[in-house]
């Protein structure tokens, strides 16, 4: 039981950084995506809707799920698409914190 309690003071921690960066208003596939966009970000200025969704933080997500919940993070303004491109390219946002 203490490696539950160990996981549950993470969550807790985690809880209280995705409040302090202003997370708390998205839902939970939603806050997967911001994260696995991020961690792409870190090696690639650019990266594809089909990178995100193949993302590890995503598995077992439907496709309309991911594609809804994709939407509404590019219109909270988390990501930014790339507006020409002809695949669905995006990148993390300023707003990310």
């Amino acid at each position: 039981m203490k490696s539950i309690a160990q996981v549950a003071h993470l969550k807790e921690i985690l809880f209280g950084m995705e409040r302090d960066l202003g997370l708390d208003d998205l839902g939970r596939i939603e806050k997967n995506i911001l994260y696995a966009a991020a961690i792409l970000a870190e090696t690639a200025d650019r990266f594809e809707s089909e990178q995100i969704r193949q993302h590890t933080l995503l598995a077992g997500v439907s496709r309309s799920s991911y594609f809804r919940a994709l939407k509404e993070v590019v219109d909270a303004g988390y990501l930014n698409h790339l507006p020409g491109t002809q695949r669905s390219i995006y990148t993390l946002s300023e707003k990310r914190g």
